[in-house]
């Protein structure tokens, strides 16, 4: 069944990672096993230099979430007058059927990237740290980025215009979102959160940002990617960004409204959704209504 993978990948001997090697040395850093672009957008920032990328998760099913925030607040052209590059994050799927459909997916609208890691929930660090990678090493010039999931929605106006605009440059070492600190590992194997004391000895976490929205500066996504290769892997992906934070000495900024950054579903209307910046567990056809209201109706408040 993988017998695209060899010419897609461009490997020599077309074996598949295992699962991020489970097995094995449990104190690696993140990135000693290193993975390879497999679909990537290396010229996106070659003509401009974005205010903001967005980086948002996904995984191949959901091309039904991708299209939706195509067309809403994903769209590149979503702020007026300001520079936005939105970048779909994706591991690989075990069947080659998924990797041509999203090979095509990719020639149509040039906003996918893809490392050749399996695309599972243990391996959602690796596909955060390939997106920092990005930005490190094609966009590094950007103002500011955004890691998001498909099934969070984003009022990207409101984020450019209320929270990042009024920064004055150059903004650095600059990290927000919904903030969570003095949290401790949970240790029920049953909760999607568990972790083992083998994987994580400490009885709390360094502060870190929801993964569900986190919006940094440019500058950081190198410095995230630097500590990883120093900080012991986690799977859980926020928490393990939080620790590459306290590696860099980096201090979270709390956001200047604890109503801005939602990691449950806030119930819409127009006045509430014009002064958030995001709300989860969105299906697509919310993206595109949500967002069309609020074009519609934002005047209104």
């Amino acid at each position: 069944n993988f017998t695209n993978f060899r010419q897609v990948s461009g490997k020599e001997n077309g074996d598949l990672p295992a699962e991020n090697e489970k097995s094995g040395n449990k104190t690696r850093s993140a990135s000693t096993q290193s993975f390879t672009f497999i679909i990537n957008e290396e010229e996106k920032c070659k003509d401009k230099t974005p205010f903001l990328v967005l980086l948002i998760a996904t995984r191949a099913v959901e091309i039904q979430h991708r299209d939706a925030i195509r067309k809403s607040w994903g769209s590149e052209s979503a702020v007026p007058g300001v520079d936005v590059v939105r970048l779909f994050m994706l591991g690989i799927e075990s069947r080659a059927a998924d990797e041509d459909l999203l090979l095509r997916e990719s020639e149509q609208y040039r906003d996918i990237i893809q490392q050749d890691f399996l695309d599972t929930y243990n391996n959602l660090t690796l596909k955060t740290l390939m997106g920092m990678k990005w930005v490190a090493s094609y966009c590094s010039g950007t103002r500011f980025a955004m890691k998001t999931d498909t099934d969070v929605f984003v009022n990207t106006v409101h984020l450019v215009e209320k929270l990042l605009r009024p920064l004055l440059p150059p903004t650095q070492n600059y990290f927000t979102g919904c903030l969570m600190k003095g949290h401790r590992p949970i240790r029920n194997k049953d909760s999607k959160w568990y972790i083992s004391e083998e994987e994580f000895p400490d009885n709390q976490y360094h502060p870190f940002c929801s993964g569900t929205g986190y919006v940094f500066s440019g500058d950081l996504a190198a410095k995230i990617v630097s500590a990883s290769l120093m900080v012991k892997y986690i799977h859980l992906e926020d928490v393990f960004v939080g620790f590459c934070l306290n590696a860099k000495g980096v201090e979270i900024v709390p956001p200047p409204s604890y109503s801005l950054f939602n990691i449950y579903k806030v119930p819409f209307s127009p006045c509430g959704y014009n002064n958030i910046i995001t709300s989860h567990h969105i299906q697509p056809d919310e993206h595109i209504h949500y967002w069309q209201t609020l074009q519609e109706k934002k005047h209104t408040c």
